[in-house]
Formats: C-alpha cells, sequence, structure tokens
C-alpha cells in the first residue's frame, strides 16, 4: 500500500523539523519503517539513509554557524574585551611591574 501525498509531505515535514538530531541510527530506523510500509523500495534503502544523515549534518552545521553568530553579535554588544585585548593589557601590565622592580 503506498502512502498518500498528504502523507509523504507531512513525513517530509517533519523530517525536515527533526533533521538537525538525525542519527544513522534513527534514519535507519525510519527508513526500515518506510520500507515495511511499502512506502521505499529496499533497493533504495541505503541511498535515503545516506541523504537523511548527510541532511542532519548539514543541518547541524546551519545550526552551529548560526548559534557562533548569534553569540558573536552578544559579546559584541556587550562591548566585553576579546583575548588579544587582554593579553595586550597583560603585556603591558608585565612591563610596568618590571619597570616598577627595577626602579624600586
Amino acid at each position: 500500500m503506498m502512502a498518500t501525498l498528504r502523507e509523504l509531505l507531512e513525513q517530509g515535514f517533519l523530517m525536515g523539523l527533526g533533521a538537525v538530531s538525525f542519527t544513522r541510527e534513527t534514519a535507519q530506523n525510519l527508513v526500515e519503517e518506510m520500507v515495511k510500509k511499502g512506502q521505499a523500495q529496499r533497493e533504495e534503502a541505503e541511498e535515503m539513509i545516506e541523504r537523511l544523515v548527510k541532511r542532519g549534518e548539514k543541518e547541524r552545521n546551519a545550526l552551529r554557524k548560526l548559534v557562533r553568530e548569534e553569540l558573536q553579535d552578544v559579546l559584541r554588544e556587550l562591548n566585553l574585551p576579546t583575548r588579544a585585548e587582554i593579553h595586550a593589557i597583560e603585556k603591558k601590565l608585565d612591563a610596568i611591574l618590571q619597570k616598577l622592580s627595577v626602579e624600586g
């Protein structure tokens, strides 16, 4: 029994929402279920699994990039010093302390 177009669209939508959390095991389970229900052919299974896993990786990478960008924006807004700026201050402080110990 083939799935209706509506069922396939709904399943695709749900898979899109969950793509970030797709692991190989999750993809295999989903595809095996589709094969059992006659929604996919056994020959297509491995290709479908690979596509789902790659999509999950792509979605995770996009999410990581978005989180990094948002975090950088927040840090910029907080006007916090960068690691390089702190290192430069430490070097200046070391130089001042060195000068004071020589003079003192």
